[in-house]
């Protein structure tokens, strides 16, 4: 069973892209509450491993028409 999130370094390596690529584009290519979480108290990123996979085969659903569906 895979996990639900993994860190920052995690991710990336799990991507093959850099932290810094992941950090830079959070609100940019990546939504907060869609492909990644910061839970309070927690003081790292968690990255969404099933919308993060979705992202990097290109089988995702605009970001946006999923936050409207959900109003």
């Amino acid at each position: 069973m895979k996990p639900f999130c993994y860190s920052t370094s995690k991710m990336a390596n799990y991507l093959g892209v850099s932290k810094d690529f992941l950090l830079k584009n959070k609100n940019k290519l990546f939504k907060k509450g869609i492909h990644y979480y910061e839970p309070y108290g927690i003081k790292k990123t968690l990255w969404n491993v099933t919308q993060m996979e979705k992202w990097i085969t290109g089988k995702e659903e605009n970001p946006f028409k999923e936050i409207l569906n959900e109003l």
